[in-house]
């Protein structure tokens, strides 16, 4: 998936200004889990708001310039080495200026089940109902595709425009709603499915000039590893249970267009820290049908320290949902 990346010291909570939504305005409220007891998982979250004018005075700098520097908020964390050297700082500064002391909280591990698949996670999940009305998404029009053997499934792609959902909260939404993340076993699936997400405001990407050259994450789809499979290829399955034949993972390219990223961008390759067991469209610094692996944290909601956002994903059903 995405090049390694690397820790993004907590001026995450700079980003994600939360807007309304229109589409719930319900309160949360939490989906029934299965909790093993005794099993935790810390996490480090949270640390007090930086001070920005205190931050600069630090740095001998200008408000101002600091904040263009750390960039626009609703881009997801700053390259915070790209920050610096645009300040004329050391990476190390700029990380004291803004503060890193952090909070350890503990955070249960639970048995999700979706799609009859069950994952030990610590994310919370939703259903529609019950969907947090930060969460601002729109349901495209469901979309029917035939395959060569003359199967029929129904697909519904679903922008979300606060990028605030990761894959296990998308996953468990398309099961509220009668399918699954889509999956591919064709070429000619994969370029339905793509032209249904393919503008570009389905996909997050870095920073031009950041570490990570501008690469995208694109809407998420229903591939995932089992924990403990061989990395980076081993055991990928999809959540519909259907056999993992087809593959368009991205490959290296280094064209400088849709690949300007100067590392070797083949896929997958599991470079983050914590594993990359989940994936979607993307990788390139464009739209593309390709794949990558991606970390399963990407979009998570309610965290703002994050490997990059998603803005939406793609369900698939077997029957039509709307009954016609």
């Amino acid at each position: 998936m995405l090049k390694r990346i690397s820790f993004l010291l907590m001026i995450s909570l700079l980003i994600l200004t939360l807007v309304a939504c229109a589409t719930s305005e319900n309160p949360v409220t939490e989906v029934p889990t299965t909790v093993e007891a005794g099993t935790t998982n810390e996490t480090t979250t949270g640390m007090e708001q930086p001070d920005l004018a205190a931050a600069a005075e630090q740095l001998g700098v200008t408000e101002e310039a600091l904040k263009e520097a750390l960039g626009d908020p609703s881009q997801g964390a700053p390259d915070l080495a790209a920050a610096a050297e645009s300040l004329g700082v050391t990476t190390e500064a700029l990380e004291n200026a803004m503060g890193t002391t952090e909070e350890t909280v503990t955070v249960d591990t639970y048995t999700a089940t979706i799609n009859d698949i069950d994952f030990e996670i610590t994310y919370e999940l939703f259903t529609w109902s019950d969907l947090p009305s930060d969460v601002v998404y729109e349901r495209q029009p469901v979309q029917s595709y035939t395959d060569t053997d003359g199967t029929t499934h129904w697909y519904e792609a679903v922008y979300v425009e606060s990028g605030n959902l990761n894959w296990y909260q998308a996953a468990n939404l398309a099961q509220d709603a009668g399918g699954y993340l889509a999956s591919i076993t064709s070429e000619d699936e994969n370029n339905f499915v793509f032209n249904l997400v393919s503008d570009e405001k389905y996909f997050w990407s870095f920073d031009e000039d950041g570490e990570h050259y501008g690469i995208s994450i694109g809407p998420f789809l229903g591939g995932y590893q089992p924990e403990g499979s061989v990395e980076p290829d081993g055991s990928w399955s999809w959540l519909s249970g259907e056999e993992w034949n087809y593959t368009n993972w991205a490959v290296n390219l280094d064209d400088g267009v849709i690949d300007q990223d100067p590392r070797d961008n083949t896929q997958p390759n599991d470079s983050g820290d914590d594993g990359q067991p989940i994936m979607g469209f993307g990788e390139m610094n464009v739209p593309v049908a390709t794949w990558g692996d991606y970390m399963e944290n990407v979009g998570t909601y309610g965290k703002t320290r994050l490997p990059g956002l998603s803005y939406g994903f793609v369900i698939e059903y077997e029957a039509d949902p709307l009954g016609s």
